[in-house]
C-alpha cells in the first residue's frame, strides 16, 4: 500500500502536531524526502520524537524508511485527503454502478486494515481470547451486529462469549468480570459511550481489555489494553456503519480464526454444533 493509502486509511486520528508532519509531507514529498529527521521536526514545530512516530504510525520502521518512500513512490504532489474519492457514489449511479464502487472501496479498507494491524496486536489477543474465562463483546449500532456475529462464532467452538442489548447490561457483566476474563469494544469513532464505560468497568474489574476502532486517538485506544485499529476513511454517501463493517469482520474472524487454532477442542465443538443445527434442517 502506498503512502497515500496509508495517510487515507488513518485520515482523523493523527493529532495536531502529528497533522501538521503530514501536511508538509502533503504540500511538497520531494522537498520532505530530503530533510534529515531534525529539519523536519523543526519546519514542524514539533519534536524528531514525533516525527519518528508519525512514521511509524504509516507503516515505516523509522523516518528514514518513510523518505525512502517520499523519494520513490511519490514524485509529485499528494492531492489533499479531504477530496472525494473519483469513484464516489452520487445520485444519478445504477445500482451496478453502486455495487462495483462498494466493492472497490469496501477491498481498499479491508487492505488497509490488514496493513494497519501489528502481528504483536493480534497476536496479544488471539492469546487473551483462547485463554479467557468468559469474554464480555460491547458494541452499539453497526458495531452491535459485528459483536453478536463474533458471539455466536466463539460459541461454536465451546467458549462463553456474551454481547448486549442495552448499556445498563453490558455495564452489569462489566463490573462482574475478573483478571481471568476478556472484555472487546468495538466502536469506529472510539467514542460510544455506552461502549466505552463498559470497558471502563470492565478494566476497572481487572478483565484484560480490547478495543476495535479506526481512531487511535479515542478514548476508547487510549483505555484499552490491546488496540486493533481499521481503515477510517469515510467519503460521499458512505457511512461509518458501511466504511467500518467490513474492516470490523476482517479482524473478527482472524481472532476467531486464531483462537480455534489454539483450543485442543475446537474441531469436536464445531462438528457437534454442526449436528446440532443440521437436524433441524428441513
Amino acid at each position: 500500500m502506498n503512502l497515500q493509502s496509508r495517510l487515507q486509511a488513518l485520515q482523523g486520528s493523527f493529532s495536531p502536531a502529528e497533522q501538521r508532519i503530514i501536511t508538509l509531507i502533503m504540500l511538497s514529498p520531494p522537498d520532505i524526502a530530503k530533510l534529515s529527521v531534525t529539519a523536519l521536526a523543526k519546519l514542524a514545530e514539533t519534536s524528531t520524537a514525533t516525527v519518528v512516530r508519525t512514521s511509524k504510525r504509516l507503516g515505516f520502521e523509522g523516518y528514514p524508511a518513510m523518505r525512502l518512500a517520499l523519494a520513490a513512490e511519490l514524485p509529485h504532489t499528494l492531492p489533499p485527503l479531504e477530496s472525494p474519492l473519483a469513484a464516489d457514489i452520487n445520485e444519478t449511479d445504477s445500482p451496478k454502478q453502486i455495487l462495483h464502487k462498494l466493492l472497490a472501496f469496501e477491498v481498499e479498507g479491508a487492505t488497509a486494515t490488514a496493513q494497519l494491524l501489528k502481528g504483536e496486536s493480534l497476536e496479544q489477543a488471539v492469546a487473551a481470547l483462547a485463554q479467557a474465562r468468559r469474554i464480555d463483546v460491547y458494541g452499539a449500532g453497526a458495531s452491535s451486529l459485528v459483536a453478536q456475529d463474533f458471539c455466536q462464532k466463539l460459541r461454536r467452538i465451546g467458549l462463553i462469549a456474551q454481547t448486549f442489548g442495552s448499556t445498563d447490561e453490558s455495564l452489569v457483566s462489566a463490573c462482574q468480570l475478573t483478571a481471568a476474563d476478556v472484555a472487546l469494544a468495538i466502536s469506529h469513532s472510539g467514542e460510544t459511550a455506552g461502549v466505552l464505560d463498559a470497558l471502563l468497568h470492565a478494566k476497572n474489574a481487572g478483565a484484560m481489555t480490547l478495543a476495535i476502532t479506526a481512531s487511535g486517538r479515542s478514548p476508547l485506544a487510549r483505555k484499552a489494553d490491546v488496540v486493533l485499529p481499521t481503515s477510517s476513511r469515510e467519503l460521499g454517501f458512505r457511512a461509518a456503519a458501511m466504511a467500518s463493517r467490513t474492516s470490523q469482520l476482517l479482524i473478527i474472524d482472524c481472532l476467531y480464526i486464531g483462537v480455534a487454532q489454539r483450543l485442543p477442542g475446537a474441531r469436536d465443538a464445531l462438528r457437534k454444533t454442526h449436528d446440532a443445527v443440521r437436524q433441524r434442517r428441513r
